[in-house]
């Protein structure tokens, strides 16, 4: 499987993109050389950090711990060292659980994590009663920063959707999408320009076509970055979406947004690899163990933007575990038997942290809300 991986990754091709007056964003490259060595590595996670200024939240949505052993025991990733995520000390666990269920969905785990509340599955930025609850976006603007969300899933996504609006369903796709380009966030990028400007209307679809700087597609964010070298237009781009073949993807789409959100005041980033959970509940564990591989090489790229900036903040979860995966108790286990559902669990899933700190996470169990507050603390500076 290794050699059969290895081959389809080393065909891919990324195409290169510059922005914000530079001739090449670093990190629009094709596949291999997003590089960093393990002595690299643990110099910027063990590095000295300032306050924090930035904000980078990573989300693999359905990862639980199982998916990154597996991930680096059976995935050619990049590094011979393994996955840059087992390069960081300070790490726990966190718990899953909703307000009403021991199982979460994404809605109410992503709610908790942006707002520090526990809510009702299903519920959107609002807590038990239906009443809003102020989330990391709202907060970070407050604070004087932008604010970007990136996910290769839908912009209707429970897990991106939860950091900026509120809604009692998760289910009001259409609601949940216009909310979203309401809100403005500085950089925005999803799946599918088809699909998501079809749901646009009203005010949105007025911000849409004339406040956005929009990339139809992943091929053509470098002709339409070029088009604003002084990044003075929020960006909106669609990428490719998730894939059962580990991608650049969301690594090239981070760097782009770190040129664009940079600024006096900061910025907060949140970033969502969907593909751990899709490809659980398709009982697809190839998939699943990329998109493992899609979410470190997204964290290499945060790392490498820390080298230069350590007035950031590095957070890396999950939502909730997706298809109960198991480890194998003997060499004949096949790795296809190791999904046992197709649905969430109530397994805890692994927390890691970087920046000043981060050592709070260091081998604990936290409550998922937890991580929302620690970061809602960082944005605040207190």
């Amino acid at each position: 499987m290794k050699k059969i991986l290895a081959i389809i990754l080393s065909l891919l091709l990324v195409f290169c993109c510059t922005a914000c007056g530079d001739t090449q964003v670093e990190g629009w490259y094709t596949e291999g050389e997003i590089t960093i060595s393990k002595r690299q590595a643990q110099k910027i996670i063990n590095g000295e950090f300032t306050s924090p200024k930035n904000v980078i939240f990573i989300i693999g949505d359905g990862m639980g711990p199982n998916d990154i052993t597996l991930a680096e025991e059976n995935v050619n990733g990049v590094y011979d060292f393994g996955l840059v995520l087992n390069q960081i000390e300070n790490h726990g666990l966190a718990i899953t659980k909703s307000a009403n269920a021991e199982v979460t969905d994404s809605a109410a785990s992503g709610t908790a994590l942006a707002t520090g509340v526990k809510t009702n599955n299903g519920y959107v930025g609002k807590d038990i009663d239906g009443n809003d609850l102020k989330n990391i976006a709202e907060i970070a603007r407050e604070e004087g920063k932008r604010v970007g969300i990136i996910t290769d899933e839908d912009l209707s996504g429970a897990t991106p959707t939860a950091f900026v609006v509120h809604n009692i369903s998760r289910e009001n796709s259409k609601e949940l999408a216009n909310a979203m380009v309401e809100f403005k966030p500085d950089v925005l990028m999803c799946q599918n320009y088809t699909s998501t400007s079809a749901l646009l209307e009203g005010n949105a679809r007025q911000i849409f076509d004339n406040e956005y700087l929009v990339a139809k597609d992943f091929r053509r964010f470098k002709e339409t970055l070029d088009t604003d070298p002084d990044c003075e237009k929020a960006f909106f781009g669609f990428l490719d979406g998730f894939s059962t073949v580990a991608s650049y993807n969301l690594a090239q789409c981070a760097e782009v947004a770190f040129k664009r959100l940079e600024n006096d005041n900061g910025f907060f980033l949140m970033i969502e690899s969907s593909g751990t959970d899709k490809y659980g509940h398709k009982n697809n564990l190839t998939g699943k163990l990329n998109s493992v591989v899609t979410l470190d090489r997204t964290v290499a790229a945060a790392l490498k933007f820390m080298k230069n900036n350590p007035d950031t903040l590095l957070i890396i979860t999950s939502d909730h575990e997706t298809g109960g995966v198991k480890l194998p108790e003997s060499d004949s286990d096949k790795l296809s038997d190791l999904l046992t559902v197709t649905e969430h669990t109530a397994t805890p899933v692994r927390v890691f942290a970087v920046g000043k700190g981060t050592e709070y996470f260091k081998d604990k169990t936290v409550d998922n809300t937890d991580i929302a507050k620690f970061i809602i603390s960082a944005i605040k500076g207190e």
